[in-house]
């Protein structure tokens, strides 16, 4: 199965985009109640914009060191053999 490397990389980012949904919906959405503060609200709303983009950062990592490793995995397999 030549695409079961592909569609495993499909299944991954898949994955990671469930997971991270979750985690935006479940764990940076809910950080607690909206302050009356102004300074407090602009914490707090920097701080969901900061996880947000390290979740964003976090999914992009991982999907570019998959996609190398499926590069460097088919050029070493195609790497032309001397036949003398």
């Amino acid at each position: 199965m030549k695409l079961a490397p592909l569609i495993a990389l499909e299944v991954v980012a898949l994955l990671l985009i469930i997971g991270e949904t979750y985690l935006f919906f479940a764990a940076i959405i809910p950080l607690g109640p909206v302050p009356h503060d102004v300074a407090d609200y602009t914490a707090t709303t920097l701080l969901k914009v900061a996880l947000t983009f390290g979740l964003g950062l976090l999914w992009l990592a991982v999907m570019v060191s998959l996609t190398r490793l499926y590069v460097r995995s088919k050029v070493r397999t195609l790497t032309p053999t001397a036949s003398s």
